[in-house]
């Protein structure tokens, strides 16, 4: 069975122009590739970052700690690739390691490698937008754009601050949980009770922590700082599952909550872009809520083609839940059904910006929403500020 690109779109835009709908956006780790510095990413994706770590190591004293700890890995049968779920399995060893050693390794030297792989994803991370032309600021300005009868809700696995700049800059209010100035507190009173607060101000949940989280010195408090860690502090950052004490664990539980409260709401929608359901806890939560919810919907925009190996779970989800469409370049999995693009009319409509959909070169309809790039220039049209910058 065909499906119909031009009508998903118009689906996309209708549920994007209405004040009324609870509307989120999630924002994965493919998102900060769309925004280019030459020829280069602004911020590597998980294999770049994991390449850059494995080179960081290459000419550290801890060289030979980190080839036994791939080691372990492999023979693990875990992914040597992926530097989020290897710093996972460092902290399952060093939980368990007490005085004794596990696969090698000490405590002591696994918390040296935790420390010194947080070190480096903060400073690849720690990046600004380089113009106020970047699909960051389309949804800015997007979410500003209109008085709200509720809230956008901004949910990311990333640790960058490209979306706190990108709404700075564009006057966009938002709340992310923190409360105070110079070490804003995280507020779990504030987070439950959101629904509290003006529903102009954007909601900005960071489920796997941020550049600028610090957990103090007695480890009793999470702070949201500008301040560079020192002895006393630490890079609050949540490359995996294993939260081994309260602190750690409450900002991760309550920003998990607020994906499964959001998605559980009448008519939510809900928009994945650069997300390739390699989080089955993320996955499982966002699952498990369409099942519960059944008036909620999902668009997952993934780049490229949805054949490829990565969309293997995103295709298992989408076949399994009616109210999880996934969009590809040639390909999509609507209504539970998985089938490509139906031939596309020499006309499109105008409402439809440049690089959404069109014509590939062998006339297969390419749908061009997986990158974060174009699916900001669509949201900018809707709010009617378009620039030569914004429709290129």
């Amino acid at each position: 069975m065909e499906h119909e690109a031009v009508r998903q779109i118009h689906y996309i835009q209708q549920a994007l122009s209405q004040n009324k709908r609870s509307v989120g956006f999630f924002i994965g780790a493919g998102c900060p590739l769309s925004v280019r510095v030459g020829a280069n990413p602004l911020i590597p994706d998980v294999a770049g970052l994991t390449h850059i770590i494995n080179g960081h190591f290459e000419a550290s004293p801890l060289k030979g700690d980190w080839a036994t700890l791939l080691g372990a890995v492999a023979a693990g049968g875990g992914p040597s690739n992926n530097i989020e779920l290897i710093l996972s399995f460092i902290r399952q060893l060093a939980a368990v390691a007490g005085p004794d050693s596990v696969r090698g390794l000490d405590a002591k030297t696994l918390n040296q490698i935790d420390a010194e792989i947080c070190k480096v994803i903060s400073t690849q991370v720690d990046k600004a937008l380089p113009d106020q032309n970047t699909a960051y600021h389309n949804l800015a300005i997007w979410a500003r754009s209109i008085r709200r009868a509720k809230p956008v809700h901004l949910f990311t696995t990333n640790y960058d601050l490209l979306i706190e700049q990108a709404f700075e800059e564009s006057a966009a209010p938002y709340f992310d949980g923190f409360v105070g100035t110079r070490q804003a507190f995280f507020d779990l009173g504030a987070v439950e009770d959101e629904d509290l607060l003006p529903p102009r101000w954007a909601r900005l949940w960071k489920i796997h922590g941020s550049l600028n989280w610090r957990l103090t010195s007695d480890g009793k408090r999470v702070v949201r700082s500008s301040e560079t860690p020192d002895a006393t502090t630490s890079y609050l950052i949540y490359p995996s599952h294993l939260k081994y004490d309260q602190s750690r664990k409450m900002p991760y539980l309550a920003m998990l909550d607020r994906l499964k409260a959001f998605l559980l709401q009448p008519n939510a929608v809900l928009f994945l872009s650069g997300y390739s359901f390699s989080d089955e806890h993320i996955n499982d939560v966002i699952c498990r809520s369409l099942e519960a919810n059944p008036t909620a919907q999902v668009f997952a925009l993934v780049y490229g083609d949805l054949s490829e190996d990565r969309y293997e779970k995103a295709r298992v989800c989408g076949c399994r839940l009616p109210n999880l469409s996934v969009l590809g370049e040639f390909s999509a999995v609507i209504g539970r059904v998985d089938g490509p693009w139906k031939a596309l009319a020499d006309d499109v409509p105008a409402s439809i910006p440049p690089g959404a959909v069109g014509k590939h070169s062998d006339g297969r309809t390419q749908v061009g929403l997986g990158d974060f790039a174009k699916f900001g220039t669509l949201i900018r049209y809707l709010t009617g500020e378009v620039t030569d910058d914004a429709s290129a």
